[in-house]
């Protein structure tokens, strides 16, 4: 049996970093800054958000995001309560984010978490990211796991479509990014409220 995760708004609550660095990046610039929109693009890579955000795709204005997040102390992200027991299952654990390696890996090594997955995979280890399946199929093929027995499990609709995609199964969670009403028009293998139901899933699955 195989769980891959999704970062931001499933296993971690990075929206008060996320928010903070756009806020200041954006005030310098001049530029308001939607919250609601801010919050629907999370999911998406860096270069996508500042697109959604802005109507138009600024290089300087990505890397200025980027330095923005990597300047912010103390640190603001948590893991969510009772993630970590679904972590800590004694199944196969992987990572797809639309986050670079260089935040996953910060982020990771922060929480003291990047030893519970054997295999992680982030926007910059692929050439086409979420929706597309490439990154579940990558995971897939070394972890030599079965499709069918296989989860993605995250917060926003690009984990859905690519856990569809792969011909996997998808687990959408209600407490990251998108509401429950949101996910539903996806129609998603599970809904979770909260982890203890991942955990319930994953243990009647695997008859742990």
């Amino acid at each position: 049996m195989l769980l891959i995760f999704d970062l931001d708004g499933t296993i971690m609550d990075t929206w008060e970093e996320i928010k903070l660095a756009f806020e200041i990046t954006f005030s310098k610039r001049g530029i308001n800054l939607n919250e609601k929109n801010l919050r629907m693009a999370v999911g998406l890579p860096l270069n996508e958000v500042i697109k959604y955000l802005t109507g138009n795709y600024n290089e300087n204005l990505v890397e200025e995001v980027r330095n923005a997040f990597l300047s912010i102390e103390p640190r603001k992200i948590k893991m969510f309560d009772g993630i970590q027991k679904v972590i800590d299952l004694p199944v196969k654990k992987a990572v797809l984010t639309s986050k670079g390696n260089l935040g996953t890996f910060r982020d990771l090594k922060y929480l003291g978490i990047k030893n519970k997955f054997q295999y992680i995979v982030t926007a910059d280890m692929v050439k086409n990211k979420k929706p597309d399946p490439e990154g579940i199929l990558k995971i897939l093929e070394n972890l030599k796991e079965k499709p069918e027995d296989t989860f993605m499990i995250g917060d926003t609709e690009l984990d859905i479509l690519a856990a569809k995609s792969a011909g996997i199964k998808s687990v959408a969670v209600t407490w990251g990014n998108r509401t429950e009403e949101f996910l539903k028009k996806y129609n998603p293998d599970f809904i979770v409220k909260n982890p203890e139901e991942i955990v319930t899933l994953v243990e009647t699955y695997a008859h742990l």
